[in-house]
């Protein structure tokens, strides 16, 4: 599953922005985005309140920022591994669910910060309609590269045959939300075995169906 499109690079964070944005990723991944205040950041990451409203003028807005580069750098990861000459993943259709396996150990199985924050983006949004926008247009930017990943490996093993552009979004609309449950499953303590075994299994049924 080869990445066919490259995403610009956005210009990198200042000292104080990335100092910020370390700080309120550890607390919005352990205390929540309800119990995670602006003060406490500032206190933490030891700036003044004026240099954290400077880089962000709400929380909505650096919880946003903070909840995007943590997808950012996941799709980054997930791409370089793709990309590099010894991942021999996904070469072969009938090796697609063990491949699964594998590649959700080496990619699902330690996003714990990642999970949590996609979580709380999501919980938060039921409540709060701008952080919501912010998360649908994320979500929305999200399906666009998993489509372009499946399309990639449709054209490499044959995956989803007959399936078009539009009918390859729902399908990724449809694995992210398989992902937010595998989240939630984590989160509940179930056995990482089964766990792993769900995602294969979902996965595989669903990429080897055709219309």
């Amino acid at each position: 599953m080869k990445r066919s499109k490259t995403k610009t690079v956005e210009k990198p964070p200042t000292p104080i922005k990335k100092k910020i944005m370390q700080i309120a990723t550890k607390k919005f991944a352990k205390n929540g985005y309800q119990k995670t205040s602006m003060n406490e950041i500032v206190e933490s990451a030891k700036v003044s309140k004026g240099a954290l409203l400077h880089h962000f003028h709400t929380k909505e807005d650096l919880f946003f920022v903070v909840f995007s580069q943590n997808v950012d750098l996941a799709f980054k990861k997930i791409f370089e591994l793709i990309s590099s000459p010894d991942f021999k993943l996904f070469e072969k259709r009938e090796n697609l669910f063990e491949d699964l396996k594998k590649y959700y150990d080496l990619i699902v199985a330690d996003t714990k910060e990642f999970e949590r924050l996609w979580l709380e983006g999501i919980i938060e949004s039921a409540n709060n309609p701008k952080l919501r926008q912010m998360m649908i247009k994320k979500d929305k930017e999200i399906a666009m590269i998993a489509v372009e990943m499946l399309k990639g490996a449709r054209s490499q093993i044959g995956i989803l045959d007959g399936y078009d552009d539009s009918e390859l979004l729902e399908v990724a609309r449809g694995v992210g939300a398989l992902w937010r449950g595998i989240f939630l499953d984590k989160m509940a303590g179930k056995s990482p075995k089964e766990i792993r075994n769900t995602f294969a299994r979902m996965l595989y049924n669903v990429y080897s169906s055709k219309k």
